[in-house]
């Protein structure tokens, strides 16, 4: 069954496609599958239907703020309700 998400929505990320880490390097690929089982907020939901998840931290320097972490885009049946 598909949920329906919507920002702002605390999810626990179920799984990962193969088709997001299938070709990045092994050390980008062992950040983002240890984020499987964490709880995470949507941050996006785009056109196309993919839910933006993130797990990291901004940080502020001046009127600088920056992301530190993974933020990527999952189908529905990767996530769970938290």
């Amino acid at each position: 069954m598909i949920q329906d998400y919507k920002k702002g929505d605390r999810v626990k990320l179920m799984s990962v496609p193969d088709w997001l880490v299938g070709d990045l390097p092994a050390n980008e690929k062992q950040h983002i599958l240890e984020c499987v089982g964490k709880v995470m907020t949507i941050s996006e939901v785009d056109k196309y239907g993919y839910y933006w998840v993130g797990f990291g931290e901004y940080k502020t320097i001046g009127d600088d703020a920056n992301y530190y972490g993974h933020s990527f885009c999952v189908p529905p049946d990767c996530l769970q309700h938290a």
